[in-house]
Parts: C-alpha cells; structure tokens; sequence
C-alpha cells in the first residue's frame, strides 16, 4: 500500500477551468499503432471534451511504432510525423496513445517542446503510463483526468504565461487527491514525473524551499517504486525534474545559487547518460544546452575559465544535434552562445586561434540574420565581431586587427545610418574613434 505524495481529501474532483478570456487549447489524440486500443483513444477524447479549456480532435490516422523501443531508430521521424500532424491541424498539442502489455502509454507534444533551455521542460520522451483497466468504462479517475488537463496547459505555457493561472487552479485540485484507486506500483514513477513537472511549470516564477522539498519527496518516492521495465528513460526523466527543481530553485534572489547550480548540474549530466544522442539527439542536445547555460552562470559566479570551457564543450555538442536546417533560429542562437563564449575565453589567454573561432561563430550566426533579412541583428553581431577584433588588436598591438575592427564597425554603421537610429550611429562613432586612436598609438 502507498499514499499519494500530496495531502488526502475527500473529495476527488474533477474541475471545470471557466476563464472566457483565455482561448481553448486546440488538442489532437492519435494512436501511434495499429495496436493502440481504440476505446483508450476514445476515452482521453471524451474526457478531454468535459474540459471548456480545450478544443479537442480525434485524428483517425495512425502513425509510427513504438519508438520507445531501442532497436528502431526512428526518432527523426516519429518527431516529423507528429509535427505534421500538429501543422494539418493547428494543434498546439499532439496526445499519442499506445498500448504496451497491460498499460497503455501517452506521449505528448508540441512544435516547440526542444526550442528552450529554460525551465519547465516536458520531453517528448516522458510517457504517462496508466492501466488498461481503466480505459473498460470510457472513464478515467479526476486525479488522472486533471494530471493529463494541467500537462495540455502546461506544456502550452512557453507560448502564454496568460494560462499559469488554470494550471495552478488543476495543481491546487491534485495537492487535494488521494492515491487512484487499483493503479499498480510500477505505474506511480511515471505518474510522479508528470505531477513534479506540472507542479514546477505552476510554480516556476517563484518557486522557494518548500517547493524544493516537495519535488525532492516526489521524485525519492517516486525512485522507489521504479520497476526494471522502463528503469533507463524513467530514472532519466527523474534526473532531469530533479535538475530542473534545482535550476527554478536557483533564480530566487535569495537563494544560494552556486549550490544549486552546481545540483541541477549533477542532476542533468547523470540525465544525460540515458538518453543516447544517437536514438534520442533531441533530448541529448537539450540537456546539452541546458548544461551550456548553467556552466555560464557557474563561470559568472566564479570567474573560473575551466566552467567557461565546459560550457563550449556542451555547446558543441547541442550544435551536433540542433541544425540550421532543421532549427534556424535555434542554431542561430547557439552559434551567438559559441561566439559569445569564445570571445571571453579568447580575452582571458590573447589566443588568436580562440577568437578567429568566435568571430566564424558569429558570422555563421548571419547566415540565419542576414543584412537583407534583418538588418539590425546583422548589424549587432557585426558590432560584436568588431569588439573581437578591437580587444584582440589592443592587447596584443597589433594593427591589422584593429584595422579589420573599424571596417565592421563602419559595416554597422552604414545599416544604423540607413535606419536612421543616431544613437547607434553615434555609439558606433565612439568605437572607431578609439580604435583610431590605438592605431595611431602604435604609429
């Protein structure tokens, strides 16, 4: 026997969320095989339906196997095929439904579930596993029912903070539940997961001590009761709630930040051993990202070059995964971060090698934000390459370089005149001026 995590009420209530200026969340249910149980698909549909935050649609097409199975490595396109589907329809989350055994398994998700690294993140791998049994009735219990409804409106939380406030409300609700009744004890790890991850999402803009040592009891309950059928992508989904706990636990002002940075760390790389870059790259090269981040703010907070390398080192390897084809925008952005990082490491050891790295890094970044396209980010980043070339040619005197710095300034400054923005024309004046001045020097 086990007790749900949460305080016992009760009463289990199934909430009806009424906020008319909110717009319904737009929801797909699909089977992802030809053995996904049609009444289970049947059921999350009808229930969904009892909710006015959702808009909900049954899609009759199948998709791909299991792709959890590790010996088919078709995540690429297991993602392309939900994505197709979420774009046919104007969906802002796809639910999958398949049936393992005696469980059947959901999986959700949205067409920008990979494109932050910042908390809460919901990955496409973390599955909510449940009985068949319940599926028999066309019914579920309301602590199931509410667990799926505040994982719709939280993963919808990256494109409107506006729905914090239901997601909060169906938290409230499930911190009031008993245990479900007949579930298995295999089942609760998975459970646990989503509800630690939805209790993060509700309260990740002030998250404090005690919501720390909620998530701690969760996952340590949850760890427990881990069965050896889904040990590896379980155990690394409670790895990474853990390190997101931490990571949300860290952007409170008072909060000891370096301890927590360096947990949430310890949490994400042992994460990351249980998700292969080669079967799962998405979740691989977010963690990556994640990790890159977070040795940042350990570099800031100690001004320790060694944090400053390893956050090149996971950049590198999210830039392995992320492509400019594939993630534009994203790939733009870690090739800024690379560019960004390089150049510090470059300032602290006058390494030309290091710069001429972070100046390419740059320049890839145009490739995405091009003088055509978006002349002001094109513009900025030609201001950064500059910056490079100015520190660069002034610590080491070297007049080439600095040469180089007032061309790319001046290249700036033909779009800043163009746009007629004159406190950036006269910024950039005070740039060349002083490069100017340390060429004369050197003269």
């Amino acid at each position: 026997m086990f007790c749900w995590p949460f305080t016992k009420n009760k009463k289990n209530e199934q909430t009806q969320i009424q906020n008319n200026e909110l717009r319904p969340l737009k929801v797909v249910v699909v089977g992802s095989d030809s053995n996904s149980a049609l009444p289970a698909k049947e059921t999350i549909f009808n229930i969904l339906k009892q909710y006015i935050l959702f808009s909900v649609v049954l899609e009759k097409e199948q998709t791909l196997e299991n792709f959890l199975n590790l010996n088919n490595k078709n995540f690429f396109d297991f993602w392309d095929s939900g994505l197709k589907i979420l774009k046919q329809h104007q969906a802002d989350v796809l639910i999958r439904i398949y049936q393992e055994k005696n469980s059947i398994r959901l999986n959700f998700q949205t067409d920008q579930m990979y494109q932050t690294n910042e908390p809460p993140f919901f990955s496409l791998l973390e599955s909510l596993y449940l009985p068949i049994s319940y599926f028999t009735q066309n019914n579920l219990p309301p602590q199931i029912s509410n667990l799926i409804a505040a994982t719709l409106i939280a993963l919808n939380l990256k494109k409107d903070f506006s729905y914090q406030a239901p997601l909060e409300k169906l938290i409230n609700i499930l911190s009031k539940n008993k245990i479900p009744e007949g579930i298995e004890q295999n089942f609760i790890p998975h459970l646990l997961v989503f509800l630690s991850l939805n209790y993060i999402s509700a309260k990740s803009d002030h998250f404090g001590k005690k919501d720390v040592k909620l998530i701690l009891n969760l996952t340590s309950f949850a760890y427990k009761n881990l069965k050896n059928e889904y040990d590896s992508l379980a155990e690394g989904a409670l790895l990474t709630t853990l390190g997101q706990t931490y990571q949300c636990a860290a952007l409170n002002p008072k909060a000891d930040s370096f301890s927590l940075i360096e947990r949430a760390i310890e949490s994400y790389k042992k994460a990351l051993k249980h998700f292969s870059r080669y079967i799962f790259p998405y979740d691989y090269g977010r963690l990556s990202l994640v990790l890159s981040a977070l040795y940042f703010q350990f570099f800031q907070l100690s001004e320790d070059s060694q944090t400053l390398r390893d956050s090149v080192f996971y950049l590198r390897e999210a830039e392995k995964i992320f492509t400019s084809a594939g993630f534009p925008e994203l790939w733009a952005k870690i090739e800024h971060n690379l560019g960004t990082y390089l150049s510090l490491l470059s300032a602290r050891s006058n390494n030309i090698e290091i710069a001429q790295l972070a100046i390419q890094n740059f320049k890839n970044e145009q490739y995405i934000f091009t003088k055509q396209t978006n002349p002001e980010k094109w513009a900025d980043i030609e201001i950064q390459i500059a910056n490079i070339y100015y520190y660069l040619g002034k610590k080491i005197s070297n007049k080439r370089f600095l040469e180089t710095a007032i061309n790319h300034y001046s290249y700036a400054y033909e779009i800043f005149d163009l746009l007629k923005q004159n406190k950036r024309t006269i910024e950039i004046e005070t740039y060349i001026q002083k490069a100017d001045e340390e060429i004369m020097r050197l003269n």
